[in-house]
């Protein structure tokens, strides 16, 4: 039966976990008992970042995306970060900085409900995109939490540092 309350075996098996389980967990666990309804916010001028666990260990974000909302190009400060699609179809670009630090998109992949993909600054630079024709719900970790990025600019065609935040913020904490 789905509840939002079992979003706590999630969070809870993550904070006893190590960064190096973070990828079996995520392919393994079972989220067709969580209830996502409840953490959902919408917007129809961007897509909203969620709050649903931050610790000191890792952060745990619902993405909700309306039709064409999308990321900018993005790092991730360091941490490596994990993509559960939930429902809907994301496209996924890479891009890398050349050795002229120009900025070149390398390959793209379409995620869809259930897939896992991850993503770190040593893999480079990506950006979601919701290319369906419906609405899209994806899950992130982050191995730690992520206060600031680099993001790419497309009209100066420079890289900034843009400090993020949450639309919503629903804390689960975690169970000792």
């Amino acid at each position: 039966m789905k509840s939002p309350d079992h979003i706590q075996d999630l969070i809870n098996l993550l904070s006893k976990s190590s960064i190096e389980d973070y990828n079996t967990i995520l392919k393994t666990f079972n989220f067709s008992t969580i209830d996502f309804k409840p953490f959902e916010s919408w917007s129809s001028n961007k897509y909203t970042r969620n709050c649903l666990c931050n610790t000191e260990d890792f952060e745990l974000l619902l993405l909700c995306w309306e039709k064409g909302q999308e990321t900018e190009i993005h790092g991730h400060d360091g941490e490596d970060c994990w993509v559960y699609l939930l429902e809907g179809e994301i496209e996924e670009v890479f891009f890398t900085l050349d050795t002229s630090n120009y900025l070149r998109e390398e390959r793209s992949q379409m995620l869809l409900p259930k897939v896992l993909s991850f993503m770190n600054d040593k893999i480079g630079f990506h950006k979601l995109k919701n290319s369906d024709k419906m609405r899209a719900v994806s899950l992130h970790l982050y191995a730690k939490p992520i206060k600031n990025c680099r993001s790419y600019d497309t009209t100066t065609g420079h890289f900034i540092i843009r400090q993020l935040s949450y639309d919503s913020f629903n804390q689960t904490t975690v169970d000792d």
